[in-house]
């Protein structure tokens, strides 16, 4: 499995809102461990639900939490076998209901992403840039109240 490092979300976070943002260094910490499990550290979809609901409902950024969360956890999900499976409006619409309480991050995640036929081996940070231009419009869509 793949995982993200704090600095690797600090930057995403960076690339997402164009500036370095102020954080709280111990939600960052504590989101990043959220793609860990204890033991058998293998369930990716629920590893990936809980960083997504630690980086939305923790926030460790001063702006750009839900645009962070959505890069950071479809980078996640991508680079340990699933790709992403509907629109960018989908995409957003999925993160304002769990904001909201409609569904949870396990629904979130099962909404959005299928398994990969293959495993994408590139450099995290093209591989982040490429994920940033993919989905510009989830970003812009994102961008209020963020």
């Amino acid at each position: 499995m793949e995982y993200l490092t704090t600095h690797d979300i600090a930057w995403i976070n960076t690339v997402v809102t164009g500036e370095m943002q102020p954080f709280n260094y111990i939600a960052l910490e504590s989101a990043m461990a959220g793609q860990y499990r204890y033991g058998n550290s293998q369930e990716v979809l629920a590893q990936a639900a809980t960083f997504l609901r630690r980086l939305l409902f923790s926030p460790p950024f001063a702006k750009g939490n839900r645009r962070t969360a959505l890069i950071a956890t479809l980078t996640f999900l991508n680079r340990n076998g699933y790709r992403t499976a509907v629109s960018d409006e989908e995409l957003v619409r999925i993160l304002r209901d769990l904001e909201r309480g409609v569904i949870d991050a396990h629904q979130a995640i099962e909404q959005m992403v299928v398994p990969a036929e293959t495993q994408i081996q590139e450099d995290l940070r093209i591989f982040v840039q490429h994920q940033c231009l993919q989905h510009t419009k989830a970003l812009q869509l994102a961008l209020p109240g963020d």
